[in-house]
């Protein structure tokens, strides 16, 4: 379902491409992108990214979805067709041919507060992942993770809670030692041991449903554990909730991916 990266020539990096052998995954990978995602079939979407190869590439994929109102490499072409197409969902990269796609996402919720949001990092450093966040992006992915299911795990976890952070991107935000910007630790007995729990399960990239058959307790018990953690963190969101845990050193990086990638 996901599109292979791939850097043009007109300056995206000047990385190597990395080794990727998605052979054996063809048969599924062409299937998921004939079935498509419900999310994409009932939003109106604009995608935007400085790499043509990858613009083209998802313009093919979005064939058959719902309809594609803006498909952009530049800030400002694609906030203006958000704007008069009233977009609901944007797929964008960090690096665009002018503007940036942080910025876009900021000024393009401002705009559309319903939109969500799915960006994909050429570089995924601390400093980038937390101006994702604060621009209000609801799936923040490694432009490496396309090809392993992380924008299609993406789109499941905005479609049912929200948000969602690929594993590359919560492994970078824990292991960036990232400093409390109170200054101080927040102690870990603050939490109840059920609130801990969640917040294991929400730094693991599960839903609400998952964490309630995790734990075998009702939706609803663990929609208010996520409210009290993020009164007590505090955090605005629930990706906010997840950058504080691994700043704080609350939990350790999940080892393995989310359950739905």
């Amino acid at each position: 379902m996901d599109s292979s990266h791939h850097e043009n020539a007109s300056g995206l990096g000047s990385r190597p491409f990395l080794p990727m052998d998605l052979s054996s995954r063809i048969p599924s990978l062409q299937q998921q992108s004939r079935q498509g995602h419900s999310l994409l079939r009932r939003s109106r979407s604009a995608i935007a990214t400085a790499d043509p190869v990858l613009l083209a590439s998802w313009t093919i994929w979005f064939e058959g979805q719902g309809p594609l109102v803006a498909a952009c490499t530049s800030e400002d072409d694609c906030l203006g067709n958000i704007q008069s197409h009233a977009a609901s969902l944007l797929l964008c990269t960090d690096l665009l041919e002018s503007g940036s796609g942080i910025s876009l996402v900021r000024r393009a919720l401002a705009v559309q507060p319903k939109l969500k949001a799915l960006i994909l990092l050429h570089r995924p450093i601390a400093r980038t992942i937390l101006d994702a966040i604060e621009a209000g992006c609801h799936g923040i992915c490694a432009v490496q993770s396309a090809g392993t299911g992380a924008v299609a795990a993406a789109l499941t976890a905005i479609d049912s809670d929200g948000q969602y952070l690929d594993p590359v991107i919560s492994g970078v935000l824990h292991h960036s030692r990232l400093s409390s910007s109170s200054g101080q630790q927040l102690p870990l007995k603050d939490l109840t041991m059920r609130e801990e729990d969640v917040l294991r399960g929400l730094c693991r990239g599960m839903t609400n449903l998952e964490i309630a058959e995790d734990l075998l307790v009702s939706i609803e018990t663990v929609k208010s554990h996520v409210s009290s953690l993020l009164r007590k963190l505090p955090a605005k969101d629930r990706t906010a909730a997840v950058v504080t845990a691994f700043r704080e050193g609350l939990v350790q990086v999940p080892s393995r991916p989310p359950r739905w990638t």
